[in-house]
């Protein structure tokens, strides 16, 4: 998982000790938090992010000029922009944000930047719903893989609505991050387990030209 976790906490002190002050010491407090993810580029290099303490997609223009590309961005994490300049975003992971559980629909989508039009490219695997997308990668041929970090599996899908689990429990435990060499010939997956004895490492594993994997092992 590709993330920055930035906390910046201001304080200020209104009223100072002396006889000139009437009032006592009152702290006052500013706290901005964000939970940036899932960095990505467009051919004419605008980077694209999420937000997902205030559940946004952000783009910063090559001219250092940041706005919001989507408010509401349904717990978007991980971004991808694929060869036709389309964004791919997973979506749904369970989020907590201020003591609050927020759930949203676990998906994963397709926006024309130009239009803004989404589509929805898979959301469930045989009539089973995802839990959480988290992170996706593409091979040369257009094929998306992506990491259910909850659900523990990973999926390749081949075209809208048509998907294959190419990796699940208990051969993986909690995937995170994912990508494929620039050859194609190799996957490789993030493991974050953070559970006493759980798996936190990189797997390797060879890439067939089908895009099944096989011969794991620890990089």
């Amino acid at each position: 998982m590709r993330y920055l976790r930035l906390l910046v906490i201001a304080i200020g002190l209104i009223g100072m000790a002396g006889p000139r002050f009437a009032t006592a010491q009152q702290p006052q407090i500013v706290t901005a938090v964000a939970f940036t993810e899932g960095p990505t580029v467009d051919r004419e290099g605008n980077v694209y992010f999420t937000e997902m303490v205030s559940q946004r997609i952000m783009k910063l223009s090559v001219n250092g000029v940041l706005s919001t590309f989507r408010e509401r961005s349904n717990g978007a994490n991980g971004l991808l922009i694929d060869s036709q300049g389309r964004l791919i975003a997973c979506e749904g992971a369970e989020s907590q944000r201020t003591g609050v559980l927020l759930k949203f629909k676990p998906q994963v989508t397709r926006t024309d930047l130009l239009t803004g039009k989404v589509e929805v490219l898979a959301d469930n695997y045989q009539g089973k719903p995802f839990v959480g997308p988290n992170d996706v990668t593409i091979d040369g041929k257009g094929r998306l893989y992506f990491t259910d970090m909850p659900g523990g599996a990973v999926y390749r899908i081949d075209k809208p609505g048509q998907l294959a689990r190419i990796l699940a429990a208990p051969d993986i435990q909690r995937p995170n991050g994912i990508q494929i060499s620039p050859d194609d010939r190799q996957l490789y997956l993030v493991e974050a387990n953070g559970a006493e004895g759980g798996a936190r490492m990189i797997r390797a594993y060879d890439l067939s030209s089908n895009g099944s994997v096989g011969n794991m092992r620890v990089l």
